[in-house]
C-alpha cells in the first residue's frame, strides 16, 4: 500500500509543481503547440490585388472626369470671353455692329445672285459703320468679303470665300489702329509692311481682347506663321505692299480654333446649304440652327421658319476636348438630301456631341432636349 500510494504520489508530482492547478498546466501545454495563423492563399491574394485595382480604376477615372471637367470648364470660359468682347466691338468701342464673317462658297448662289455678293455688301456697310472716315481701298475690304477675280482698287491678293470664321476671331478682336483713316493699314492695326526685316509684331496691335499670343497659329515647327494671308498696296503709298496675316486662335492644349458665325445679318435661307467657317480645310464647320419661335409643332416648316441660334447676334464655337468637329450639319434646302441638325433637338452625338459654344453652358449633348 505504501509504493502505491508513493507511485501515485509521483505521478501526481510530475503533473505539477507546488499547488499548480493541473488543468492549466495542460492546458497552457496545449497552447504551446498550437499551429500559427496560415499566410493569405493565392485566391485571396487574387481577390485583394482585384480589389486593389478596382479602386485604383476607380479613382484614375474620377480624377480623369474632374480633369476633362475642368478643361471644358476653361475652354468654356474663355469663349464667354471672346463673347463679352465681341460685345465690347459693338458697343464699348462703339463701332455699332457684330463684326461679318465669310462664311460661304463663293460659287453658291441664292436667289440667282451669288452669295459672296451679299457677304462683300456686309463688309462694306460693317467698315463703312464702324470707321466712317476710313480710306481703306474698297478692293481689300471686298476681298475680306469673299470677292473673286482682279480688284484694281488695292491690287488685293485672292483669299478664297474671304474671311473664315476662325480667321474673324483675331482680325476682328485683335485691334485696329486709332488713325480714324486708315485703321487696318495705321499703327495698330492689323497689317504690315511685306518686305520690313522686322515682319509682323504682334504686341503692336491694339487688342480688344487680351489673347495669349503663343496660342496664335498656325504656325511651323520653328512657330513661323503658316496659314492664310492677303496682300494689298499701301494706300499712303502704292509702291509699298502690305500684308495682313490671318491668324487662328487656339484653346490650350488644343490643334482646333475658336470659331466665329455673324448671326446678325442674315437667315439660314440666304446663305443656301453652305455656311463653312474654315472654307479652305477637310473639316466644314457649320453656324447652328433652330426654329424660329413661335412655330407650331404640328406644322411642316420650310426655309423660312429656320433660324441661327443666338439670332440677331453671333456664334463662338470649339470642336471641344476631342479636337473632332464631327457631322456638323448645313442648312438644308428643301432640294437637299443633307440632314438638318436643330438646336437643341440634335442628335448631338459622336464627335459634335462634345462641342462647346457660346449660347450653352456646357456640351451640345448636355444641352440637346
Amino acid at each position: 500500500m505504501g509504493r502505491k500510494r508513493s507511485s501515485e504520489f509521483g505521478i501526481r508530482i510530475a503533473g505539477y509543481k507546488g499547488n499548480q492547478n493541473p488543468r492549466f498546466g495542460l492546458r497552457n501545454a496545449h497552447s504551446a503547440f498550437r499551429n500559427p495563423h496560415s499566410a493569405f492563399t493565392l485566391t485571396e491574394l487574387l481577390v485583394v490585388i482585384t480589389i486593389i485595382a478596382i479602386l485604383a480604376a476607380l479613382i484614375t477615372a474620377g480624377a480623369v472626369n474632374a480633369l476633362n471637367a475642368a478643361k471644358r470648364a476653361r475652354i468654356s470660359v474663355e469663349i464667354n470671353q471672346l463673347a463679352q468682347s465681341m460685345e465690347d466691338f459693338k458697343v464699348g468701342k462703339q463701332y455699332g455692329i457684330y463684326p461679318p464673317n465669310g462664311m460661304n462658297d463663293s460659287s453658291n448662289s441664292f436667289l440667282g445672285n451669288s452669295i459672296y455678293q451679299m457677304t462683300i455688301k456686309d463688309f462694306e456697310r460693317a467698315f463703312k459703320k464702324a470707321f466712317p472716315r476710313h480710306q481703306e481701298p474698297l478692293g481689300l475690304i471686298q476681298r475680306l468679303g469673299g470677292a473673286t477675280g482682279t480688284l484694281s482698287n488695292g491690287n488685293p491678293s485672292a483669299l478664297d470665300n474671304g474671311l473664315n470664321g476662325a480667321e474673324a476671331i483675331y482680325f476682328w478682336l485683335g485691334g485696329f489702329s486709332d488713325d480714324p483713316q486708315y485703321p487696318i493699314s495705321g499703327p495698330g492695326g492689323p497689317s504690315f509692311i511685306s518686305t520690313s526685316v522686322d515682319g509682323e509684331i504682334l504686341e503692336s496691335r491694339n487688342r480688344i481682347y487680351e489673347f495669349d499670343l503663343a496660342r496664335l497659329g498656325p504656325r511651323t515647327d520653328a512657330g513661323v506663321f503658316d496659314g492664310r494671308f492677303i496682300t494689298y498696296n499701301d494706300p499712303k503709298d502704292p509702291s509699298i505692299e502690305r500684308q495682313i496675316n490671318l491668324w487662328t486662335y487656339n484653346p490650350s492644349g488644343s490643334e482646333r480654333p475658336y470659331v466665329y458665325f455673324d448671326a446678325s445679318r442674315h437667315d439660314p435661307m440666304e446663305y443656301c446649304i453652305n455656311m463653312t467657317g474654315l472654307a479652305t480645310s477637310p473639316d466644314q464647320i457649320y453656324a447652328l440652327t433652330k426654329l424660329r419661335e413661335g412655330f407650331s409643332s404640328t406644322a411642316t416648316p420650310v426655309a423660312k421658319d429656320y433660324v441661327f441660334v443666338n439670332k440677331n447676334k453671333f456664334q463662338i464655337l470649339h470642336a471641344g476636348l476631342d479636337d473632332a468637329w464631327g457631322d456638323m450639319s448645313p442648312f438644308a434646302m428643301t432640294q437637299s438630301n443633307l440632314p438638318l441638325i436643330l438646336f437643341p433637338e440634335g442628335p448631338f452625338t459622336g464627335d459634335v456631341a462634345d462641342t462647346l459654344t457660346n449660347f450653352t453652358p456646357g456640351t451640345l449633348e448636355s444641352a440637346q432636349e
